[in-house]
């Protein structure tokens, strides 16, 4: 089956043409996520939500304008400069000694964001603010996170994603920090 005839397929909820997009793609978008962002979770994160967005968008692929592959790379890329951005924009100093011997409106700027980010984290469900802080704060991998709540793997990254939105959507909302 071609890649465009699986993507039709997919368009109509064909869950088996998807497996089958998903193992034949998979190996080489991770391979450019993790050239661009260098970051195995970051990877490994925006390889989900590109197929999310190809399970989720597959009815607007339009063969004329794109190879699948092409495609994908362009989701791929998109995702990668996204993902940088964000990064540059919150490159704040993790450390708050370091922050403040560099400048002490860092440190209090560091202080206020962390603040935030626990207020927030404070009104997300147990088991999303749990995958959350497993993930980030402690440095796990989506199996270790798994393994750690006794879930699916599909089910720790699925409460990380969902988590993350969620946690986005608290602090945009109150102007506070842009994740």
């Amino acid at each position: 089956m071609t890649d465009t005839q699986m993507l039709d397929r997919i368009a109509h909820g064909d869950q088996q043409a998807f497996a089958a997009f998903y193992d034949r793609h998979a190996p080489r978008v991770f391979g450019l996520l993790m050239r661009w962002l260098r970051v195995r979770v970051d990877a490994e994160d925006a390889l989900q939500e590109i197929f999310w967005q190809v399970w989720r968008s597959a009815k607007q692929y339009d063969p004329a304008r794109a190879a699948p592959e092409a495609w994908l790379v362009l989701l791929a890329r998109s995702r990668s400069v996204d993902l940088l951005r964000r990064r540059r924009r919150t490159a704040l100093p993790m450390n708050p000694i370091e922050a403040e011997s560099v400048d002490p409106l860092a440190r209090l700027a560091f202080e206020e964001a962390t603040a935030q980010v626990q207020t927030a984290l404070g009104q997300l469900p147990r088991e999303q603010r749990d995958a959350i802080c497993l993930a980030f704060f402690d440095g796990q991998t989506h199996e270790q996170v798994a393994r750690n709540q006794a879930v699916p793997l599909g089910t720790a990254k699925t409460r990380i994603l969902l988590g993350m939105k969620r946690l986005r959507a608290l602090l945009h909302a109150e102007k506070q920090v842009v994740l």
